[in-house]
């Protein structure tokens, strides 16, 4: 009996393994193919799209800067509507999204730059916010942007001519663009002598500035305002001649440290 089951079970064994080895082997699991994304160079017509649009995008950001958290003022300190920043070229948005998606980020720094413009305007190219920059303009107390250098300055009716050469004044009310300066102003001209010749004399000036322009004067940023002055100048009682009994209309230029806007 023993010998029969023994037997029996041997049996069973080599069918099963006979089955076994007649199975086909099991199909390979296939690999999925790899997805290449291709990302088309700019043609030279879209690089200076992107130079254009980048060099105005740094214009208006700081524009943005020097208008943060308060009202825009015009030419003539009217308050006028903020501008907006420039579109960028139609074809970038997507040019960036498909850098994302094929994981191609810092390979160009301009065009990386450009992407994180379209999503920020505000962006910096060293990723600082623009909060954080320096102020680009030179802070003055109030009284100081009263103080103005005077010079180049020359009567406007017919006759002799009376030349400012250098002087002072100080401004009282500031309007804008337009200041007004009531304590006389001191200046340092040349009348004739009546002799056919000229001397130095000093006169005394009441009128108005008005703010033509920002200037640079020894500094990396604009530091100094020009003006232009329309004044009354009367000639100091040591000058010959009617030029110390009447005043004169007399035009020139000066200038004062900027004031903060």
């Amino acid at each position: 009996m023993r010998k029969l089951l023994g037997a029996f079970c041997s049996l069973s064994f080599c069918l099963t393994t006979s089955a076994a080895a007649q199975q086909p082997p099991a199909a390979p699991v296939p690999t999925p193919a790899a997805t290449t994304i291709e990302i088309a160079a700019l043609t030279p017509d879209q690089d200076g799209q992107l130079t254009a649009w980048m060099s105005g995008m740094d214009k208006w950001q700081k524009y943005d800067e020097k208008w943060r958290n308060r009202p825009v003022h015009d030419y003539w300190e009217r308050v006028v509507e903020r501008k907006p920043p420039p579109a960028p070229p139609a074809w970038l948005p997507a040019h960036c999204r498909s850098i994302e998606a094929a994981g191609m980020t810092g390979f160009d720094a301009t065009v990386d730059h450009a992407c994180r413009l379209v999503e920020d305007p505000r962006a910096r190219a060293n990723q600082q916010s623009i909060t954080a920059a320096p102020p680009d303009v030179p802070r003055h107390s109030s009284f100081l942007t009263r103080v103005h250098i005077d010079g180049l300055w020359t009567t406007t009716q017919d006759g002799a001519r009376l030349y400012g050469i250098v002087g002072t004044h100080i401004s009282l009310v500031d309007a804008g663009r337009v200041q007004v300066f009531g304590p006389p102003g001191l200046l340092l001209l040349t009348v004739p002598d009546g002799n056919g010749g000229r001397r130095v004399s000093l006169g005394y000036t009441w009128g108005a500035s008005l703010r033509l322009a920002d200037v640079r004067v020894g500094a990396p940023t604009k530091n100094f305002s020009v003006f232009l002055n329309v004044t009354k100048l009367f000639v100091t009682s040591g000058a010959i001649g009617p030029y110390g009994s009447q005043g004169y209309n007399i035009v020139g230029l000066s200038l004062a440290p900027l004031k903060k806007r």
